[in-house]
């Protein structure tokens, strides 16, 4: 039965998909005995169980103990700490999220829409430099990384001579970064970051700047209540970890499938108008986060499985996506296709927020690219993709200057 769900293997890591398939068909709500957590699969059991965070609590984290690390490289003291939102339940689930919407409004989003398209077109004006200098060129270092990055960056009013502190920071601590960075780099870089984040809201404390988050968060309030301390930190680490990640992952990952399916790059750099569809599917069929853990808070009887109390559930958001019972050829690429009810986003209460801003982002980011990648080929033996199994990305795109068509 373990290899039903060789989680860590080299195998699973390069094409999990069939693995999940075979899971949906047969044992949908599977027990990984080797690694002590349930496997859903299916699309409308994860569903279930998003809309019960009583039952299915959110507070052991997003990735329910399965990554590595030192626990000094993780406490309150020195580390990334706790992550309000991403490990709150109700009813602090609902206070913080209540009170972060007054600072994180669609409005705000829209309007960074300027800024996004200067900070792509400096990004691309950048590897053309790079191009006639004969530089080495890697999409992921030089656009969908710092992309989200920025953008974060200018959303939060970070001061400019923080922000590469403040990438490099992201980028060590980040789930993906893997054997990139030592345990003791890590937990010194979280350290700083704390340390980092803490003066900058200080400073919009003594100094507010107008329409940046930190100081809209500094000011909001509900029913006489403001954000905490430390939650407002938390947020700002929330924002700053997983906002890029995920967008740096989506980009890359949509960089990748336009360089192997280059009918659907033609059609779009026809018609640009497509390119939200683009993104929609693109969540679907290869979005960012594979899944994300939640832990049993009861004995509960689940499609006739008996989970414990305290036992971990990894609900396989991609898998779900490419369930046959819900999307009709499910495992096909589909720009055209018109349920797009995906799961790449979360559902229920632990809907994104970010996702108007994930969204905004890639949008910019492919309208720029799709002009662009047809003139590159990407050396898929030197690509490096994300090392861990619960997210889908790329850490490394070296590319040739050499048409793909």
């Amino acid at each position: 039965m373990k290899d039903k769900l060789p989680f860590l293997s080299p195998e699973y890591a390069n094409d999990p998909k069939p693995y999940w398939k075979k899971l949906r068909e047969t044992d949908p709500v599977y027990y990984a005995e080797e690694y002590g957590f349930w496997a859903i699969t299916k699309h409308g059991d994860i569903l279930e169980i998003l809309k019960d965070p009583i039952t299915f609590s959110s507070a052991g984290g997003p990735a329910g103990g399965m990554i590595e690390g030192n626990d000094d490289a993780h406490s309150e003291n020195g580390g990334v700490g706790f992550l309000p939102l991403l490990q709150n339940d109700p009813p602090e689930h609902s206070r913080i999220r209540s009170i972060f919407a007054k600072a994180f409004t669609p409005k705000r989003i829209s309007e960074m829409e300027p800024a996004l398209e200067k900070i792509a077109n400096e990004l691309m004006a950048n590897i053309e430099r790079k191009i006639k200098n004969n530089e080495p060129i890697d999409l992921v270092d030089d656009f969908a990384s710092p992309l989200p990055v920025l953008a974060i960056a200018n959303m939060m009013g970070i001061p400019h001579e923080e922000r590469h502190n403040l990438r490099m920071w992201s980028d060590s601590l980040a789930i993906g970064a893997g054997e990139s960075f030592t345990l003791k780099q890590k937990s010194l870089n979280q350290r700083e970051m704390t340390k980092g984040l803490k003066q900058i809201i200080e400073d919009a404390r003594n100094n507010p700047q107008k329409d940046t988050l930190i100081s809209a968060m500094l000011q909001a309030a509900e029913d006489g209540q403001s954000l905490q301390e430390n939650e407002i930190l938390g947020l700002c680490k929330l924002l700053w970890l997983a906002g890029n990640e995920t967008t740096t992952n989506l980009i890359g990952n949509g960089i990748v499938f336009l360089l192997n399916n280059l009918d659907i790059l033609k059609e779009l750099q026809e018609d640009k108008s497509l390119i939200p569809d683009f993104i929609e599917e693109l969540f679907r069929y290869d979005g960012p986060v594979m899944g994300l853990f939640r832990h049993a808070t009861r004995d509960v009887d689940f499609k006739g499985h008996k989970i414990k109390k305290g036992q971990s559930i990894w609900l396989l958001f991609s898998s779900g996506n490419l369930d046959e019972e819900h999307y009709p050829d499910a495992e096909k690429f589909n720009l055209h296709r018109k349920n797009k009810d995906h799961l790449a986003l979360g559902k229920g209460i632990h809907f994104c927020m970010g996702s108007a801003l994930a969204r905004l982002e890639a949008k910019i980011a492919f309208e720029h690219l799709v002009g662009f990648i047809h003139t590159v080929s990407l050396d898929f033996e030197k690509g490096k993709r994300i090392p861990v199994p619960v997210l889908s990305g790329w850490l490394k795109l070296p590319v040739t200057v050499g048409s793909c068509i």
